[in-house]
C-alpha cells in the first residue's frame, strides 16, 4: 500500500469526500511515518507504534506504482479524485518530489488532488491544504515543533488564495480548552479567505471526553457554522465529533 493508490475507509474516507467533492476517492501515502513529530498525531495510536520520527520510504518512487495501478485500470474506474495523504506529510524534504511527480501524473489523468501538510504546498493548482488548529506560538511549540509556524501556513494558504487555488484548512484535532485555552473565533478570522475548513475534536486523551468538553464542542460547532456562512466557506464537521456532541459514543 506504501506509494500506491488504496481506497480510503472510516474517517479518512470522510475527509478525502469533504475535499475532493467525489464520492469514491482514492489516496496515496507518499512514506509512512513524520519527522514533524506532531504531540497529537493519531498515526502512532492508531497503528500502536511508538513516535520515534522514523520514516519509512517504498523502494520504488511512487508515481511509476500509481503509473502502473492506471494502466491497469479502464479509464472509467480510474480515480477521479487522490488525496495526499493520511499517514505522513507529503512535504517533508525527502517525500516532495516523489509528492510533485505524483501529483503531475494524477492532474495528467484528469484527477482532483488535495493534499495535507504542515510544511509546504505544490506548486500545482491542488486543493491545497494546511493543517492549523491554532495561532498561539506557545502550542505550536509544545505540540508542532517541527512544522512551520502557524501564521506561516495561514500565508502560504493565503499566498496561494490569490493565485486562485482551493485552498483549505484542517481545523483537526481541535483541542479544547481543558487542553489548550484559546480563541476559536480569533482563529478563524485569519481563515476567513480558505474554501473549506474540516473540524474534528480531540482524540486519545480524556480531558477531551468530558462532559464540559461536549459542551464547548457544541458551541465551537456553532461559532464554525455561523462564521462559514457569513464568509462563504464549506464547513465540514467529522461525524464523530458530532456524535459526540449529541451525547452518542
Amino acid at each position: 500500500m506504501l506509494g500506491e493508490l488504496y481506497k480510503p475507509k472510516g474517517l479518512a474516507l470522510e475527509t478525502a469526500q469533504a475535499v475532493l467533492e467525489v464520492t469514491e476517492p482514492c489516496a496515496c501515502n507518499v512514506a509512512f511515518g513524520c519527522s514533524n513529530q506532531c504531540l497529537y498525531c493519531y498515526v502512532p495510536k492508531l497503528t500502536r507504534q511508538k513516535r520515534t520520527g522514523l520514516v519509512l520510504y517504498p523502494k520504488i518512487p511512487p508515481v511509476d506504482m500509481v503509473r502502473k495501478q492506471l494502466e491497469k485500470m479502464p479509464l472509467n474506474q480510474r480515480p477521479k479524485g487522490v488525496f495526499i495523504s493520511f499517514c505522513t506529510d507529503p512535504y517533508l524534504p525527502k517525500s516532495r518530489d516523489a509528492t510533485e511527480n505524483l501529483i503531475s501524473l494524477l492532474l495528467d489523468e484528469g484527477a482532483k488532488v488535495a493534499t495535507l501538510s504542515k510544511l509546504d504546498v505544490s506548486s500545482y493548482y491542488v486543493r491545497q491544504g494546511m493543517t492549523v488548529v491554532s495561532l498561539d506560538l506557545d502550542f505550536w511549540q509544545k505540540f508542532e515543533p517541527n512544522t512551520r509556524t502557524p501564521r506561516s501556513r495561514i500565508n502560504a494558504l493565503g499566498h496561494c488564495a490569490r493565485g486562485h487555488d482551493y485552498v483549505w484548512v484542517s481545523m483537526e484535532p481541535y483541542p479544547p480548552s481543558a487542553i489548550y485555552k484559546q480563541s476559536l473565533i480569533a482563529l478563524l478570522e485569519e481563515l476567513n479567505f480558505v474554501d473549506l475548513i474540516v473540524f474534528g475534536k480531540w482524540n486519545y486523551d480524556k480531558r477531551a471526553n468530558t462532559d464540559e468538553a461536549r459542551k464547548e464542542y457544541a458551541k465551537n460547532i456553532e461559532v464554525l457554522t455561523d462564521f462559514c456562512k457569513s464568509n462563504n466557506i464549506r464547513l465540514h464537521v467529522k461525524s464523530d465529533t458530532m456524535k459526540f456532541t449529541k451525547g452518542n459514543p
